[in-house]
């Protein structure tokens, strides 16, 4: 097998960001050599990718573009990075522009895969163009049902964060809430402030369940919010860190796994929670379709809702019937990483294929820390 090249950038004050292409490069590692694009990524955000001794990181930008034509030309794999995009004409120029190279790099036996995007804006137009561009992958694949449709193009499958976390056995078994005296809480900082409402189902949660409050912002940018959070809630404050993002990752998660819940508008701090099996509780000030159509796509439906859709006592009976569903949620993890598996051993057969176009169904080991 040959080089497999593929852009690992994200956002470099996001935990989620670093966790779920960690997901990803793990998927796609037993494929070939990884060549990743770490252009502008600082060593703490890499940090947090997993990066393996043979791993060739490029960070000089104008390196990748000739770079990533040659192994292409030469008939090597593709991989679009993953997370959150827009059908927007930035993107479609993306994949537009790809489309000749990835079309020639098949004649002579490449591949290309997309794998692990949700998208925001759809638009009719643009989401056509991406349709388009797509055409030369041979795996396309989407976190939610919506982008999919959206698109046009390709299948579902859960985010590449869920292939991370504690083992699938340990995640179903805290459904009996040995050692989680904890309830997590983690907002966003470019959404409405909560309000007393918010504030009152969430103080009556905890403390219905003898629970401490800590607020733990997942991205730098949330930390003021998560100070308010803290004071307002009378909790505990885990005050951001993440210049390395393995170390506030593993902070981060000690937390998650003494939690009985995390409340949350950020899809990731959600996505951590549920695979070290706290209850993912999408709570959230203004609207939380991403949390939804993300999370349904692992059979976690109706956990997300927010302060304008109801009252507090309201807000407080929704928490308690997502609690009364802990056993069926926390058993979502398991299957969602299986499809996760059977993804990654496609894009193997499609490495070891010899052929472009061929697929064989057959899923990879998974690997949990």
């Amino acid at each position: 097998m040959g080089e497999v090249l593929v852009s690992a950038r994200g956002q470099v004050d996001n935990l989620g960001d670093s966790v779920l292409r960690r997901g990803l490069l793990r998927a796609l590692r037993p494929a070939g050599d990884l060549v990743v694009n770490v252009v502008g990524m600082p060593a703490g955000y890499r940090a947090g990718l997993g990066l393996g001794p043979s791993d060739r990181l490029v960070a000089d930008a104008g390196a990748w573009g000739p770079l990533l034509a040659r192994g292409l030309l030469r008939g090597g794999f593709y991989a679009y990075n993953a997370g959150e995009t827009y059908a927007d004409p930035a993107y479609a120029r993306h994949c537009l522009g790809s489309l000749p190279l990835l079309l020639a790099g098949r004649l002579r036996g490449g591949h290309a895969v997309h794998t692990g995007f949700g998208i925001r804006a759809p638009h009719p137009v643009w989401g056509r163009a991406v349709r388009i561009g797509l055409a030369a992958c041979d795996e396309v694949s989407w976190r939610d049902t919506p982008s999919r449709d959206a698109i046009g193009v390709g299948n579902v499958a859960p985010d590449w964060a869920y292939a991370e976390g504690a083992p699938s056995g340990d995640v179903e078994r805290a459904a009996d809430l040995v050692g989680r005296d904890v309830l997590a809480v983690s907002l966003r900082f470019d959404r409405p402030l909560p309000d007393d409402g918010w504030v009152a189902a969430v103080r009556a949660a905890a403390r219905s369940r003898g629970l401490t409050i800590v607020a733990l912002p997942q991205v730098g940018r949330d930390s003021e919010r998560a100070e308010l959070l803290a004071r307002r809630l009378g909790g505990d404050l885990l005050a951001w860190d993440g210049q390395d993002h393995a170390a506030r990752e593993e902070v981060v998660r000690a937390v998650l796994r003494r939690s009985s819940m995390v409340v949350s508008d950020r899809l990731h701090a959600l996505v951590l929670g549920h695979t070290e099996g706290a209850l993912p509780v999408g709570f959230g000030t203004a609207g939380v379709e991403k949390l939804a159509r993300t999370l349904a796509t692992v059979g976690a439906a109706d956990v997300a809702f927010h302060q304008g859709e109801v009252t507090s006592r309201r807000a407080v009976q929704r928490i308690d019937e997502i609690d009364a569903q802990r056993v069926e949620l926390l058993g979502c993890v398991r299957p969602a990483r299986e499809r996760l598996d059977a993804l990654g051993g496609r894009i193997l057969a499609l490495a070891t294929s010899g052929a472009a176009g061929s697929r064989l169904r057959q899923p990879s080991p998974g690997v949990r820390r």
